[in-house]
């Protein structure tokens, strides 16, 4: 997996960790990572093969002035360099950033055919930025519920321009709803586990990170592939150019598809709050609260059993050592850079979101000057009762299963807790005595 993190020998591994290192892979998975071995030298991970495939797919040329070639640069090195994929992990990472490219230069030529599209206003957001794990999709897809405010489901956030021309009508249904619920198929085919860990819905919202992607201002490449030479440049640079380009394409799907007030979600906000107050500074932000260490370990697990997508042996110890950094990186960040008493910002503790998800949205819509209509409360109330927490089953991690020990977890993290009164999950407690 990470070149410089090598497996620990077999037999220092729990139970656990053996079964995320050496997965059983399903027979769909043995045949996709297969399927991809013959193409998988064609696959070049280089910065100017990327633009040159891109160009040649779209026949366009301008990527515009958005932050492009040093963050290529510096992925596609990191990628080579840091990682050891298998030919399906290859295979999807070039398609990816190929499809990135592809589809920025789509943007920038129907905004250079189009300028009226950048003066669309996108007005007083609610925007969820709470840990992984704490809550956020449910509250994304509670809020979501209300009909008055725009979400961009998750086949919009993978493919947000048409197939065809994006100004000529579109057939209905959108073919790309069809392309999404297929791949999700392939996707649970390969890694069944995941339904229950984090289940992914072609017509619900999902995290903004694939709207972030465009002008390289998004923790995906992060979460997902573990790529320590790009984290240390992403950490380095002012990302407000990416949000302001996040914004535009928020203003293309407006004009696409219609709505303006935006209900937008990912956790990487947390350290990115200068960038994002400065592009939308009338957005309500609502932060969700869960135990963190309950949130580094259960995202240890989800991201670790997802890397059987990309690599033969996941290391579910590199893994956890590199969740526990990116999340007290983010709740630091969300700390120090949070302004004292601004009346923007909502917490929302994990308990009370469960217990009374009404009456949390009831909290948010008091403070962004929203009305809870009847309708949208029906319809939030009927969504809620439909998606009780682990109704595809219990999703199960242990900490020494990646390496993590709560009880150092705890010292590292008491500043959020104390700062946010958040209450210590039961389940961890005990480990944390114990130690």
């Amino acid at each position: 997996m990470l070149k410089s993190a090598p497996l620990p020998p077999i037999e220092t591994l729990t139970p656990g960790a053996r079964r995320y290192a050496f997965p059983e892979l399903t027979d769909a998975a043995k045949a996709a990572i297969a399927a991809a071995e013959a193409g998988a030298a064609d696959r070049v991970i280089d910065p100017q093969g990327l633009i040159a495939a891109a160009k040649a797919r779209t026949g366009l040329s301008d990527f515009g002035s958005a932050p492009l070639l040093e963050p290529l640069e510096v992925l596609c090195r990191s990628l080579v360099e840091d990682l050891e994929l298998h030919a399906l992990g290859r295979t999807y990472l070039y398609e990816q950033l190929v499809g990135v490219l592809a589809t920025r230069l789509r943007f920038e030529a129907l905004w250079a055919k189009r300028p009226e599209i950048l003066e669309l206003p996108v007005e007083r957001p609610i925007v969820v930025i709470g840990l992984p794990r704490s809550g956020t999709t449910i509250l994304h897809r509670l809020l979501s519920r209300d009909p008055a405010k725009r979400s961009s489901p998750f086949w919009e956030q993978v493919m947000p321009l048409p197939l065809g021309d994006p100004e000529a009508p579109q057939p209905d249904p959108d073919p790309r709803i069809g392309i999404i619920e297929r791949s999700i198929e392939t996707l649970y085919a390969v890694a069944p586990d995941l339904r229950q860990m984090h289940e992914v819905l072609p017509h619900d919202p999902d995290e903004d990170i694939s709207l972030l992607l465009f002008a390289f201002a998004s923790l995906q490449f992060e979460w997902s592939y573990r790529v320590p030479r790009y984290s240390r440049y992403y950490q380095s640079v002012d990302h407000t150019e990416g949000y302001r380009y996040f914004r535009k394409v928020l203003q293309t799907l407006q004009w696409l598809r219609g709505g303006s007030r935006w209900v937008l979600k990912a956790p990487q906000h947390l350290e990115q709050l200068g960038p994002l107050l400065t592009v939308f500074p009338d957005a309500t932000l609502v932060q969700t609260h869960r135990d963190p260490v309950s949130a580094i370990i259960s995202l240890s697990s989800l991201t670790t059993y997802g890397g059987r997508r990309y690599y033969d042996h996941p290391n579910p110890l590199a893994v956890g050592a590199d969740i526990a950094a990116i999340v007290e990186r983010l709740l630091r960040k969300g700390v120090d850079d949070r302004p004292p008493g601004d009346p923007r910002f909502v917490d929302i503790q994990f308990a009370d979101l469960l217990a009374d998800p009404i009456g949390c949205v009831r909290r948010i819509y008091a403070a962004s000057g929203d009305v809870l209509t009847p309708q949208a409360e029906a319809s939030m109330a009927a969504w809620s009762a439909e998606n009780r927490q682990e109704k595809h089953g219990r999703h199960d991690y242990q900490a020494a299963d990646f390496g993590l020990d709560v009880a150092d977890l705890r010292r590292r993290l008491a500043f959020y807790q104390e700062a946010y009164d958040v209450p210590t999950d039961r389940r961890f407690a005990h480990a944390e005595a114990a130690s």
